[in-house]
């Protein structure tokens, strides 16, 4: 059942917006009667029933609450350089798919693409919409942010209190040895763009961050995206799939 969220406290019957109205009349061809799953602004999910329409909007009555919103312990947080448009897109959806809370896209030395102010305004509003689609599809509660673009120093400023796991092509340390030491930890997984990490960004995140490590993803040296969900996927099949 796909999962619809709602930009305000669900208290009784409400319209849906044009948008998922439209989704679920016209494209999907929903009738009166059919139930839908509804996670509104506060995190709590409902299993609601379509009543009616009016205008251009349809009628959605909640039957019963499923799940109230809760805290979930701890963060499992992507921080990924960034990558052609097409790559970075298919990350932040698959991640979400994953689990992580929040995906930061990260300026490196060896990052292919750079972004102007308006550029990034327009990418993330895109990338916020695509983490929004993706929870919608895998039934997520919640949406993972697209953070802002941030540099090593504003990496390490707002989440220099994390767990850092670093993949990197020139580390024998296997991921497995680390993730029983951060399976009860706030972790930022840290992937480099298409070139890799520069060596002066590992000295720096080493230097810098209280906890890190740098972990080898296996003999073979992967592709940057693909190094990400391996990532994640191992990390969140740790933690049985749940923060």
């Amino acid at each position: 059942m796909r999962k619809i969220f709602v930009d305000f406290p669900i208290s009784g019957s409400f319209l849906l917006s044009e948008a998922d109205s439209r989704h679920i009349l016209v494209v999907l061809r929903h009738n009166i009667g059919d139930r839908f799953m509804v996670t509104d602004s506060q995190g709590d999910t409902y299993e609601c029933v379509l009543t009616g329409q009016k205008r251009q909007q349809a009628v959605l009555e909640p039957i019963e609450r499923i799940r109230q919103a809760g805290n979930h312990h701890h963060d499992v947080v992507l921080a990924a350089g960034l990558l052609k448009s097409d790559k970075f897109e298919w990350v932040i959806q698959k991640s979400v798919e994953l689990g992580v809370t929040a995906i930061l896209p990260i300026q490196m030395e060896h990052c292919v693409v750079k972004l102007n102010q308006s550029r990034w305004q327009e990418k993330k509003k895109r990338w916020q919409r695509i983490a929004l689609e993706a929870a919608k599809q895998c039934g997520r509660d919640d949406v993972p942010v697209i953070g802002d673009s941030l540099d090593f120093t504003g990496l390490v400023k707002d989440y220099g209190s994390y767990h850092f796991i670093i993949p990197y092509e020139r580390e024998t340390a296997p991921l497995q040895e680390v993730c029983a030491q951060t399976r009860h930890e706030d972790v930022v997984i840290c992937i480099g763009p298409e070139g890799g990490f520069a060596p002066a960004e590992i000295t720096y995140l080493s230097h810098t961050l209280p906890w890190n490590r740098t972990v080898s993803l296996g003999p073979r040296i992967l592709r940057a995206e693909t190094a990400a969900i391996a990532a994640v996927s191992i990390i969140m099949y740790e933690r049985g799939f749940t923060l």
